[in-house]
This record gives C-alpha cells, structure tokens and sequence, in this order.
C-alpha cells in the first residue's frame, strides 16, 4: 500500500528503456547532508538537512511520521466507539511504522541507479543532537518531502511510477538519434517536447509535519521554505505544488495566507489514507483535495 503518496502536504495541528534518465541539479545519488539553515530564534533550535536515504534515515523518519503526525491528528484516525488513542498498542504502532518505512524506502531510500526523478525528504533536526553521517536516531523535529513527477493540468498529480513510465515511453518511441539528444535531457525540457501539452513536469511538497514539541515557533514554514529554495536553486523549477484536503482548514491557511500559494483546481472524490488504530494498518477513505501552487522567487 502506497503511504506517503496520500499524507500529500497535510500538516498536524505525501524502445531503449535504460537509455532514459531524466537530469535535475540535485541527484538523489549525491545528495548534499546538510542544508546550512538553523532555526536559532524559536525555543528549539534546529538544523535543516536533507536525509541521505539511508536505511537509519529512513526508519527514523517513518517514526517520526507515525507519532507525530498519524497519531497526533484526530482527523487522521479511524474513529471507533470505545477507543482512544492513548490505547495504541505496541504492536499496533511498530505494524504503522514498518509500513511507513517501507513506503519511505521506496520513495526516498538509497536506489541508486534505479530512481528518474528527484525524491528527498527534508528533515528539522534538533541542533544540539545532530549526527552528521546519519547512522544513528537523532532528535527529529519536523520534515517535509520534494518529489519530481508529472501533472495532468485538468485532472491531478500523476504518482511516480506512473511519471517515470509515460517519460520512460515517450523517449523510448523516438528514433536512435532522438533518444541520445534527451538522454541527458531535464525532466522538464523532456516532459515540455515530448509529451501532451496537458501533461507538465512540476516539483511537489508532500509529508509536512511537526512534532508537538516544535509548534508554533515557524518551523513548518521553515520547512517548507527551503523545499522552495531547493526546488528552484537545486531542481530549476519556477513553480512548486501541493495537494491538501479541502476539509483541513488549519493547513490551507497555513500555505494560503502565511506562505503564500493560491488554488489551482479541485479534485473531487479521490482517495488518501487513514489509520486504524485497533488493527495497525491504513485503511483508503473518499475525499476532496485542492491543488495548490506558488510561484518560486
């Protein structure tokens, strides 16, 4: 089951087939450890970095995702009559983690030669628990993630798999000559001459969360400010993405009024996930989305 693909951007208060690989400035297979921002005014002081995909890394944020973010949001909970969270068994939250972890993994872990496009998380650490290779757990005090895939402008985001094939067959329907022209070719410029005029490459902001303990001292917009700089700086787009539910008032004001993206277009009856509690899983539920869009600066 696809997890982080669903948490998009909700914050609790994401021919020739091996001759196509799609190029951006950041590779995921020479990710820089640490971005050199530090968050020094709030009463937690933290670091920003992007994780290197590691298998420590990775684990460390599926915790993170779980008890901060599916466990601290209600509106994320199956509600049953009698139950509360504060009665998650052990074994129920190690069974969330593990199918966090394992779609994290997929998305995000260290596939080297395998992934097309860009896909890394960003992580607040605390500052004065900071372990620079990565091996070992650190304070983790909030994270947000950047994936590069393809946008269908009238309907929704297409997911990574679905991005990569019809890029991978666009270049692969070309003639010998062609396919080297875009070997090296950006996503975008690849996405712009190849494919549909409705269908364009964007970067998107997915998986924002905070731990309870670092609330209300900006780190969410810090978060998500370096994710901007790093999808123009790094990545060369101009716009970035998002997808929220409509219901969740307290995040669309969030990028609205403090951060500054505007309503792109609806999406209507589509489907994002939800935890049970009792039986340690994520269940699809129905919802409504709005994809959301700033423009980078």
């Amino acid at each position: 089951m696809r997890v982080a693909a669903f948490a998009f951007a909700a914050i609790a208060l994401c021919g020739e087939v091996s001759s196509f690989t799609c190029r951006s400035s950041l590779s995921t297979r020479h990710r820089p450890s640490f971005v050199s921002v530090t968050n020094t005014n709030a009463a937690v002081e933290s670091t920003v970095q992007i994780l290197n995909g590691s298998e420590q890394s990775i684990a460390d944020a599926a915790k993170f995702m779980v008890d901060a973010f599916w466990l601290q949001s209600p509106q994320q909970l199956i509600q049953h009559d009698g139950w509360d969270v504060s009665e998650l068994s052990e074994m129920a939250r190690s069974s969330l983690i593990h199918i966090q972890a394992e779609d994290l993994e997929d998305k995000y872990g260290e596939r080297m030669g395998k992934r097309k496009l860009d896909a890394l998380i960003i992580a607040a650490m605390d500052s004065g628990n900071i372990n620079n290779d990565q091996s070992s757990s650190s304070p983790m005090l909030g994270m947000v993630t950047l994936e590069v895939r393809l946008m269908d402008r009238q309907q929704d985001f297409l997911s990574i798999e679905a991005s990569e094939r019809l890029l991978t067959q666009a270049v692969a329907s070309l003639g010998p000559k062609q396919r080297r022209e875009f070997k090296d070719a950006s996503v975008i410029d690849t996405a712009n001459q190849l494919l549909s005029p409705d269908i364009t490459a964007v970067c998107t902001l997915s998986n924002l969360c905070v731990s309870p303990k670092a609330r209300r001292q900006g780190l969410a917009a810090k978060l998500c400010n370096e994710a901007e700089r790093i999808a123009k700086d790094a990545l060369g787009f101009s716009d970035i993405y998002l997808r929220v539910e409509l219901a969740n008032d307290a995040a669309k004001r969030l990028y609205e009024e403090k951060l500054g993206y505007e309503s792109v277009f609806d999406v209507n009856s589509t489907t994002t996930l939800r935890v049970d509690g009792i039986a340690g899983c994520f269940v699809e539920v129905e919802t409504d989305m709005v994809v959301m869009k700033k423009k980078l600066r």
